[in-house]
Parts: structure tokens; sequence; C-alpha cells
């Protein structure tokens, strides 16, 4: 573990817990489950290793022209009008912003969250990572056709051998992986172990570090590009070429070349296994303004406060998948959940055809992106239940009620 890993850590001792305003009692072996994660997902720092990627020195402007969104309606899964007041009060929100045209017209925090407060994107992180992988390879570092186990030898004899960067990014890697979330013995709970989510339970004996979790990845008997699969395991792994083919950490490329140029005004703060390695799968923390900031960045094919940040080339990729792409997402088991969508390199494609995308994470974490109606809305939430589809429908009947009202 390198030096400046070991100098951002910020660790709650093993067996400390913080005392809930309800009286409960919340540790580092449970504050990611409801009801702790109400109070828990702005506090991550004090239940597990942290790093920090330091914000810009130099904050980008935000304008602003309220509106007044509260009042807007539409119909909800259950066939009732809902305002969204009600939705954001339904469905657990802790922070809500609307952007249009680059300027704020509707910002609302509740549960105590405020302007500065860092707040858990899970998955979104997800987007975040292939982002920077998206300017790597503008910068020659990278190609999608790379081999993952030629720059991670360590992987030659697992399930990952013989996958390219993109199919990674696509999700569609045959390797074994559960991340069935009903199921507390899957493989994505012994993933969070590894990757510094939370302290190994008693006898544990696994990897404690996210490379060498991914080493005991097996072959699912489907050949690479065969079939879209949702597997977290697979960002790690992206997020570790990253480090490799660059020889630098996460926080000092993700600095560089992202955050400072977006003009942060908070840091980034991610959890951090035993090995220096981000969770590039979900473990980032980030205040509502910058998830707002990078959203815009992204709208704006790349650019902004004044640079190209992102290749455009990389954000159109990224928006319009091809048939391939948008088949196998039909055949997989979010199909019916966004029809006719897709999911491409590490991005959620609500619809192909307008190119409108998302990044999305559990417990109700959402960044929706307009790019051709000027229109971005952050979310971050702490939803008791991890996934639940009906209130990722009414999310986005909510945000068509507000596109249409602008």
């Amino acid at each position: 573990m390198n030096a400046n890993v070991i100098n951002s850590f910020s660790v709650l001792p093993l067996g400390k817990s913080a005392l809930l305003p309800e009286g409960q009692r919340v540790d580092n072996r449970n504050w990611t489950r409801p009801p702790f994660n109400r109070w828990s997902f702005q506090r991550v720092q004090q239940f597990t290793r942290t790093l920090r990627v330091a914000r810009a020195k130099n904050t980008s402007e935000l304008s602003q022209a309220a509106k007044n969104l509260e009042g807007v309606s539409f119909i909800d899964s259950a066939g009732e009008r809902c305002s969204l007041s009600q939705l954001l009060q339904r469905t657990w929100t802790d922070g809500f912003l609307v952007m249009h045209r680059g300027r704020i017209l509707h910002e609302s925090y509740y549960n105590g969250m405020g302007e500065d407060s860092l707040h858990l994107i899970m998955s979104c992180s997800k987007s975040f990572t292939s982002t920077l992988a998206g300017v790597l390879m503008e910068q020659g570092h990278i190609a999608t056709q790379d081999r993952v186990d030629e720059i991670l030898p360590e992987l030659q004899q697992t399930g990952f051998a013989g996958a390219t960067l993109q199919q990674l990014l696509d999700m569609q890697v045959g390797v074994q992986f559960n991340e069935d979330y009903s199921d507390l013995n899957a493989d994505w709970r012994n993933c969070e172990t590894a990757t510094g989510w939370r302290e190994p339970e008693m006898g544990y004996s696994g990897p404690t570090d996210m490379l060498s979790y991914a080493q005991t990845r097996r072959s699912n008997g489907h050949a690479h590009g065969e079939r879209f699969e949702y597997q977290s395991v697979i960002t790690n792994v992206i997020g570790c070429v990253l480090e490799r083919v660059t020889e630098r950490h996460f926080d000092d490329l993700f600095a560089e070349l992202i955050w400072h140029p977006l003009g942060a005004e908070q840091d980034l703060v991610s959890i951090v296994d035993a090995g220096g390695y981000a969770a590039f799968e979900g473990g980032f923390n980030i205040c509502l303004r910058d998830f707002a900031r990078f959203g815009q960045m992204m709208a704006n094919g790349g650019c902004y406060n004044g640079s190209q940040i992102v290749p455009k080339n990389w954000i159109d990729r990224c928006r319009f998948p091809d048939a391939q792409l948008i088949e196998a997402f039909t055949k997989s088991q979010y199909g019916p959940v966004l029809p006719g969508g897709a999911y491409h390199n590490q991005w959620w494609v609500r619809d192909p055809h307008p190119g409108t995308f998302m990044a999305l994470g559990v417990h109700g974490q959402t960044l929706y992106i307009d790019p051709n109606n000027e229109l971005v809305i952050a979310k971050m939430s702490c939803q008791p239940e991890m996934a639940d589809t009906r209130m990722v429908m009414d999310q986005l009947r909510a945000f068509d009620a507000i596109t249409a009202a602008l």
C-alpha cells in the first residue's frame, strides 16, 4: 500500500459504534443496511477506510434560475396522481437538484443533508470510473480491444482471461459472480468484505483487496461478449486496469483529469480496500452540486468550466449503443425495466435514439442526463431496499413530467 493512501485513511476503530438520533447503534458491520443507512450514507468515513480526491482550488460557478417544480405531477406506477414533492418524500430522498441549460432550477435537501454534505452514490461510481477510462483511451494509455489479462497477468487463470476492456465496460464477461441482493450469502457480500466495505465476519479468511478477490473468480461457462450480466466485480477490475496502465493511483488521476477541471467544490471520498484500491464499483461519496456538475459536463459533450474534460466521441458512444447491446440488454432481467434501453460503457441508456442516459446506484442514487433537452437531474437517497423497481419507474415518470414542464 502506498504512503499517500495510508495518510488519507479515516478509520473507525473496530468495535466502535455511533449513536443514531433514534437510539439505535450503527457500526462498521451494519452501516450499509436499513434503518442505519438513513444516517450512515452521509457519514461513510466513520465506518471504513477512505481516500480523498481533493476538491478544485477554483470552484466553478453554478448559476441559479429558481423555478417551483414541487407541484409538477404525473401518474405513478399504481395509476395514482403523484406530485414531485410527494415522490421525494416517499423515495427517501436526501438531496434533489434539477439543472436546465446549465442553471439550477431546483435544489432541496432532506434528512439533515446540506450543500456541503458528502453522500454515498453507490454504483453511480461505475459511471465515474468509466468516464476516467474514456479520458485515458483518448490519451492512448489503453484501447477498447486490449485484453485485460495482458494488462493484469494476475487474472490469466481466472474467468476474466481473454476478455477485452470493452467487454468489461459493457458487463459482457463470462465470469462467475452472483449479485442477487436478496441473497446475503451471494458473491456480492464477500466482494464487499474484500473491497473494504465492512469488517470481515469472524472466521473470514478470504481476500482483503479487490484484485485478490478477482483472482478467485472462475468462468461461468458463457463466452465473453455473449450476454449482458450486471456484475460489480467487473468495475473493480476496470479500476485496477486504469491504475496499472498509468502507474498512478485513482485519487491522483481523477483529481488531475476530471475533478479539478470540473471545478468541484468538495472532495470526492472513496471507500478503499487493504491494497489501496478505491472501491470503483460503488464507494464514491460526493456533494449533490458536484454530482450535478458532473452530469452537466456529460450533457455538454464533455465540456465544462471552459475545458474539454472528456472526449465528446466517448460520450456519444456511451449514449448511442449498437443493436447488439440493445438486444443483449432486452434479454436480461433489466429489459422490462427499461424497454428498448441498453447498458454501455458502465452507463444505463434509457433511450438510445435521443441518447438519454443515466448513472444508477442502489438505494435510489440517480444521475439523469438528457442532452437533447439540456436537462440534468441529480438525486441522492437512502431507500431501505437496495433495488426497488417501482421507485425507479416512478422517478422516470417524474423526470418526464419535469421535462414537459420546462
